[in-house]
Parts: structure tokens; C-alpha cells; sequence
């Protein structure tokens, strides 16, 4: 009997949360030790810098995961994150600390445009939506056990432990990405050239446009956050990041079954919808433990949104441009995470502006999302009417 999910898949998946401890375990901690090397002002560029470098990547992996094999995008990350976590020690001015950011960077470049083509490869077009969801699960644990664990270690060891052991976790995902079959398809093979319909698949430009649109919140987040929760009296600064990490969790459990049978759209138009009631309880704050049913509400959004995109796009191509669409979407998501952590930045600390005004800006953002979903529901449900 052919499994639902091959056994590679779920070796795939520890790698995928090796890889997201790897990156993510230093994330809360970066703020303090650039301002130890006195960039405080320049706060707002830690997760564009990072996205970036990815961004920049992005074509290139796309190009690699469908010519040379999905295994050379998943290790080539995994072997920048090893280089980064080895290097962050020594770095001892800005400058330094945004080149080896920006070479971390190149991981996420990488990686996930190769694992993700992996698990569309390999779990039938059916099952895709509740596959993506199993993946951003270990994703998320990696991610959200990385915030807790990176505090840890600073606590009772150094930030030098801190940067060595994310170096030792991508070293790990390594390991077990060289453990998988490569699923590439022979003929994908392609000569690279820079052209624009190499960088980008426009078949896939809806969810793409999505992709951008919801992280903008993230890019948002992951820079003001930390500084908010502690201005809110909490000591935790990663307490929102691990609530809604959490929740996400456990409704990628059952959003890729919804995104299989109802429709990508319907499962994006779900998830933003509980975005826009995240960002409105964080900014009119209506009772007292709104910071908490605000992260519990992102955490659905997301925990709905992700599969399905990642689905969505892996829907739009054939194996042998499965890369380059899958490298689309996540150019997209790098879009919205610079843009988000950017504008973010220079609100709080250039324009006097405060948190409120970003949760605005980020709830603009998904109702535009989530009025495209309920457009593309009604337009897919015309088309078939018509055709009955």
C-alpha cells in the first residue's frame, strides 16, 4: 500500500526543523548585540538585511532546485547558516555584523525553495495542502522552540555558545538533507540565464501577491515586537512570537484539509480575516488580555495562510518548473518581510510614530488580502456554474 506520506517526507521535515532552529534561536537576541555594538539606529534594518540577501537568492535557487537537484538548495543553505553561526563571534563593528547577516541570509535563499519542491514531489496533488501544513509545522517548532531555547542559552552560557549553537543545528539539518532521494525530474535540466521569465513564474503570481501582502506583518513583527511587549510590562520578548507560533501549530493541523477541499482561496480568506481581527485587538486593545487573543488570532491566520499558498503556487507548475514557482512565492514573501520590517523601523524611529500605527498599516494590508481571496472564490465558483 503506497503511504500517504513517504518516509523522506518526514525525514525532510526534521532537517526542515533543524534548519529553522538553526536561524531562528540567535533572532531575539540581535537587537541587543547590535546595540551593544552601537547600531541601535539601525534596529529597523536586522530582518531586511537578512531578507535581502535571500531575496537576492531566490532566482538562483529556483534555478538550482530544478536543474542541479532539490538536495543542492537544501544542503547549499544549510552550509551558509553553519558559516554565519561560526563567524557572528568574531564580529566586532555594524558593518561587520550586517555583511554576516547578510550572508546568513543567503540560507533561507536556499533551503526552503528546495525542501518545499521536495515535498511537492513527493506527496500526491491531493494531499499537497495537508503536506504543507505538516512541514510549516516542524518549521514552527524549530522557529518557536529556537526563541525559547536561544534566551536559555545566553542566560546560563554566552552569546558566543548562542551563535556556535546555531551553527551546530544547521550542521544537523545538513546531515539529514543529505539522507533524501533527489526527486528532481532529468529533463528539468535548463541553461541559467538572467532573464525575467527565469526569475519569475507568472502563473503563480496570485499566490505570490498574497504571499506579499500577509507578510508584511511579519516583517512588521518580528522588528517592533520584542521592543513592545517588554514597553507592555512583559518580560518575555519573544511572548507574542511563541504564542502565535504555537497556535499556528496546531491549526496547520487541519487548514490543509480545508485548503484540499474547499480551495486555496478559501483557506487565505480564513486566515486573513483572523488577521485583521489580530491587528484591530492590538490596536484598540478592548480588554485585558487582548495581547494574548491577538497572537492567538495571527496564529490562526498564519496557521491557515502558509499551506495553502505554498500549495497553491506547487499547484500552478509541473516538476520541472516547480522551483522557480516555489522561488516566486518566497521572493515575494522576502518583498513583504523587507518592506514590512523597513517601513516599520522608520516609523518608530525616524517618523515618531508608535506600534499602533504599524498594527494599522499591517491591517490595511490584509484586508487588501483578504478582499482578493473572497474576489478569487467568486470568480472560481462563476467559472464553475458556467461550465456545468
Amino acid at each position: 500500500m503506497e503511504r500517504k506520506y513517504p518516509k523522506e517526507f518526514w525525514i525532510m521535515c526534521g532537517g526542515a526543523l533543524f534548519f529553522f532552529l538553526s536561524f531562528n534561536i540567535i533572532l531575539p537576541e540581535l537587537s541587543n548585540f547590535l546595540k551593544v555594538l552601537g547600531g541601535q539606529e539601525h534596529l529597523g534594518w536586522i530582518i531586511p538585511a537578512f531578507s535581502i540577501s535571500a531575496l537576492v537568492a531566490r532566482p538562483l535557487s529556483g534555478w538550482i532546485t530544478d536543474n542541479l537537484g532539490r538536495k543542492w538548495a537544501m544542503i547549499g543553505g544549510c552550509v551558509f547558516c553553519i558559516i554565519a553561526g561560526v563567524f557572528y563571534p568574531f564580529v566586532g563593528t555594524v558593518s561587520g555584523f550586517f555583511l554576516v547577516r547578510g550572508i546568513h541570509g543567503f540560507s533561507t535563499g536556499f533551503t526552503p525553495t528546495g525542501f518545499t519542491a521536495f515535498t511537492a514531489d513527493t506527496v500526491k496533488p491531493e494531499f499537497r495542502g495537508r503536506a504543507m501544513g505538516w512541514q510549516g509545522t516542524f518549521n514552527n517548532i524549530g522557529t518557536s522552540f529556537g526563541y525559547g531555547l536561544g534566551a536559555l542559552i545566553v542566560i546560563y552560557f554566552s552569546a558566543t555558545a548562542l551563535f556556535l549553537s546555531s551553527a551546530v543545528f544547521a550542521i544537523i539539518a545538513l546531515i539529514l538533507f543529505s539522507m533524501l532521494p533527489e526527486t528532481k525530474p532529468e529533463e528539468a535540466a535548463r541553461k541559467f540565464e538572467f532573464k525575467i521569465q527565469n526569475l519569475f513564474y507568472f502563473k503563480a503570481w496570485k499566490p505570490s501577491f498574497l504571499m506579499f501582502l500577509v507578510c508584511i506583518s511579519l516583517g512588521s513583527i518580528l522588528t517592533i515586537m520584542p521592543d513592545h511587549t517588554i514597553a507592555l510590562g512583559y518580560s518575555n520578548k519573544g511572548l507574542y512570537l511563541t504564542i502565535y507560533i504555537s497556535f499556528s501549530l496546531i491549526f496547520r493541523m487541519f487548514s490543509g484539509r480545508i485548503s484540499d477541499a474547499m480551495g486555496r482561496a478559501y483557506s487565505t480568506a480564513i486566515g486573513t480575516g483572523a488577521q485583521i481581527v489580530s491587528m484591530a485587538l492590538l490596536i484598540f486593545n478592548p480588554f485585558e488580555f487582548s495581547f494574548f487573543v491577538s497572537a492567538f488570532f495571527y496564529g490562526i491566520g498564519q496557521g491557515f495562510n502558509a499551506p495553502s499558498l505554498f500549495a497553491w503556487a506547487s499547484d500552478t507548475a509541473g516538476p520541472q518548473n516547480r522551483g522557480k514557482a516555489l522561488a516566486s512565492l518566497f521572493m515575494m514573501l522576502e518583498f513583504g518581510i523587507i518592506f514590512g520590517g523597513f517601513f516599520s523601523g522608520k516609523m518608530i524611529m525616524k517618523w515618531n510614530m508608535c506600534a499602533n500605527d504599524v498594527f494599522m498599516m499591517n491591517m490595511a494590508f490584509f484586508v487588501v488580502a483578504f478582499v482578493f481571496s473572497l474576489i478569487h472564490i467568486f470568480q472560481t465558483s462563476t467559472v464553475k456554474k458556467q461550465n456545468l
